[in-house]
């Protein structure tokens, strides 16, 4: 019986020391700890504000779709329209300004072959080739094309194995430090990325990709390039792409504050589309129709008013080229 107690109490005493050799967790540890539940909390309110979101997005989506369907043709028929009386206005000011400034002038000064061209069509006249001024641009689009026939293909192959012959000769080049560098980069890129470390099949994918940035830029000895994947790594494998607990901390507080960022832009989204003004419009069908329909009504009447008023610009366009034909003449 004391033999057993003795053995017990050993048993105990040993346990005990185990205990004691137990690591505690170091201050950087708790801290990440800490701003892991604090990163987990941002990221479900994420996620509850992306789930106000979309149905309100749905409906304005919805809602805009049928106001195109119902009310695109018209509006472009009156863009149209509109477009139509603005430059007949303007193109009848510069032929009045024309007459009184210059009347020996042509109206290939004032309008392109192509406007001439879609006057003429306008009003189902030929326009006399005195309107046209010289066109400049055959020329200048013969030698274009000339000097395009002139090089071949095996002189652009060519130049394409210069460059390339230049790119390698310049890499082969780089200083000593910024070899060193690039070589100590992309070993200790290789060494927290690499998708042996992987945690998951998530982890490994984003590892694969890493990798493959990191060898492309090894390869080209492109030191930017590298520099681009350390900065991108901690955004992409998260606290995993840092083996120290310091600089596991110092991620964790960035990505607190990156996700404060997006719930604040998330939360005045919502705002915002909660507080528009035809917010109503796409939870009410009925009223929704309503509206569109009365829209309808009236793009209507202003695409009848748009009509008379390109009678009028035409009218007064048409006055204008008899008073300069009658001018030149």
């Amino acid at each position: 019986m004391t033999t057993r107690s003795a053995i017990a109490s050993t048993t105990t005493t040993s346990n005990c020391h185990v205990r004691a050799l137990e690591c505690l967790p170091s201050s950087e540890q708790r801290d990440f700890a800490f701003l892991a539940a604090e990163i987990t909390f941002r990221r479900a309110h994420i996620a509850r504000l992306d789930a106000e979101i979309a149905p309100v997005v749905a409906a304005l989506e919805k809602f805009e779709w049928e106001y195109r369907a119902r009310l695109g043709k018209l509006q472009t028929e009156l863009s149209d329209l509109l477009g139509i009386v603005e430059r007949l206005e303007h193109r009848s000011v510069r032929i009045h300004a024309r007459v009184v400034a210059d009347p020996d002038g042509i109206l290939g000064d004032l309008f392109t072959r192509d406007e001439l061209n879609e006057i003429g069509e306008m009003f189902g006249i030929e326009i006399p080739a005195s309107w046209f001024a010289p066109d400049e641009s055959d020329v200048g689009q013969d030698r274009e094309r000339a000097w395009r026939y002139f090089r071949d293909d095996n002189q652009d192959r060519a130049e394409e194995e210069a460059l390339g012959c230049m790119q390698r000769n310049y890499r082969r080049h780089l200083p000593g430090d910024e070899r060193n560098e690039i070589r100590a980069l992309y070993l200790r890129l290789a060494r927290l990325c690499h998708p042996d470390l992987a945690t998951d099949d998530a982890d490994r994918s984003q590892r694969d990709e890493l990798m493959l940035r990191i060898n492309d830029a090894w390869h080209a000895q492109d030191i930017d390039a590298l520099r681009s994947v350390e900065q991108d790594r901690g955004g992409i494998l998260g606290w995993r792409a840092f083996t120290s607990w310091a600089d596991r901390v110092l991620w964790a507080r960035r990505e607190c504050v990156r996700l404060d960022e997006q719930v604040i832009g998330l939360t005045e989204r919502l705002r915002t589309l909660r507080g528009s003004d035809t917010f109503p419009l796409w939870f009410n069908a009925a009223l929704g129709s309503s509206v569109i329909t009365q829209r309808a009504v009236t793009l209507r009447i202003d695409i009848a008013n748009a009509h008379h008023r390109v009678d009028e610009a035409k009218e007064s366009f048409r006055q204008a080229l008899h008073h300069y034909a009658a001018a030149v003449a």
